[in-house]
């Protein structure tokens, strides 16, 4: 009944982040940014999750899941509600520093909390079940959910009268989020054995993580590779709009941005679902699979850059986000099989306070080289990130491996 519940929650408030998928940017110009812009607003999103990413995870932690969760959605409502009614700079900036809150708020907290309670249920052998069942309801929530989105603006221009393009998107977002907060008030409990706290000092706790984190080589990895993957998201998410218009021929095919969100989020999780299979059937190494499918995302990233036609783009753009979504699963794997499960969600928002890192980092570039390059070009930089950090991360990978090899006949 419980993992019903929490994949409940985690689906509906994934449709909800959903809606704004496919619309973000034009969202943003509708309300008064510019061009250039987009990237400062999202630079402020990206830092205002850097700063306070590691201590919403760690109060999780320390006291308790279910209220910082609750409490990013509270955040969340505040945020949508300042850019529904506002206009210009100012507002979008505010509105933007609440939502970049209630994602540091949210995401280590509910992760830890359903992981846990899933391996106290059936185990820690069954890892990737729940780290797929966490990605394809995920995806499946943002998939629909971008669907959704992108058919709203047509209602808000023929049916609704003195409303903005892109504004019940934003009114069926905080509609869900209440929803979502009404759920985890009434549903969600932290009584298991796995949500018990230990009478442990904030100062210890975090010495204690520090210190599992510092000396564990894997999870470091993770770390690296999770800032690349911050560069490339937040480069090719912010671009991707303004670019693929600038394929078609008018505007009268603007529907395709909700057809092209559905299909990446829907490629996402048919992505998911493969890496289980290969998972159980060939019972491959965890990281070998990893280095391989993320060269494999680097090659669709490319491809996808040098497209001069609107349809093959959406192809090779939605082989982008298959790969993301099979790489994602022996990724979580390996991560969660390296944490315990009383640090667990302080480990995941470090693990996503470098997502962001990685996030701002491309902010700040493409907000400076963005007025010299075009946009391929730009997603042709992120490539070289990502293949970056394979090359560093397969070298270390490989050194755990002959490690392995020898202590098992030593």
């Amino acid at each position: 009944m419980r993992v019903k519940l929490y994949s409940l929650i985690v689906f509906l408030r994934s449709l909800s982040t959903g809606l704004l998928v496919p619309v973000l940017s034009l969202l943003l110009i509708d309300k008064g940014a510019s061009l250039s812009n987009i990237s400062i607003i999202m630079g402020i999103y990206s830092l205002t999750v850097v700063v306070l990413e590691l201590p919403t995870g760690i109060l999780a932690d320390v006291i308790g899941r279910k209220k910082i969760f609750c409490l990013s959605l509270i955040v969340a409502l505040f945020g949508y509600s300042v850019i529904l009614i506002g206009q210009g700079m100012i507002f979008l900036c505010i509105g933007i520093i609440f939502y970049g809150t209630s994602r540091a708020l949210s995401s280590g907290s509910f992760d830890a909390l359903f992981i846990d309670s899933y391996i106290e249920t059936f185990g820690k052998d069954k890892l990737h079940k729940i780290t797929v069942r966490l990605s394809v309801l995920d995806s499946l929530g943002l998939s629909l959910g971008a669907l959704t989105g992108g058919v709203l603006p047509k209602f808000s221009q023929s049916l609704i009268v003195d409303i903005g393009t892109f504004d019940l998107n934003l009114v069926a977002e905080i509609l869900l989020i209440i929803i979502v907060l009404l759920l985890s008030v009434v549903f969600i409990s932290e009584n298991s054995k796995s949500d018990i706290k230990k009478n442990i000092s904030l100062k210890n706790h975090i010495k204690d993580s520090s210190l599992i984190v510092i000396k564990n080589r894997t999870i470091k990895c993770i770390f690296i590779s999770a800032f690349a993957t911050g560069f490339f998201l937040l480069t090719i998410e912010t671009y991707w709009q303004p670019h693929f218009t600038s394929l078609l021929p008018d505007n009268s095919m603007y529907w395709l941005l909700g057809i092209i969100s559905f299909l990446y989020f829907a490629s996402s999780i048919f992505g998911s679902i493969i890496s289980e299979k290969i998972i159980e059937r060939y019972n491959l190494d965890f990281k070998k699979m990893y280095l391989i499918l993320r060269t494999m995302l680097v090659s669709s990233l490319i491809v996808a850059a040098l497209q001069l036609n609107a349809y093959s783009f959406i192809v090779f753009y939605t082989l982008i986000y298959l790969f993301l979504g099979m790489s994602n699963i022996p990724e979580n794997v390996i991560l969660n099989s390296e944490i315990p499960g009383n640090i667990r969600a302080s480990v995941l928002s470090v693990n996503s306070l470098v997502l962001q890192m990685g996030g701002l980092t491309g902010s700040l570039i493409n907000s400076f080289i963005i007025n010299y390059i075009s946009i391929p070009v730009l997603w042709m930089i992120a490539a070289g990130v990502i293949f970056i950090t394979i090359l560093i991360i397969s070298k270390n990978f490989i050194f755990d491996r002959h490690r392995e090899v020898q202590n098992r006949y030593e």
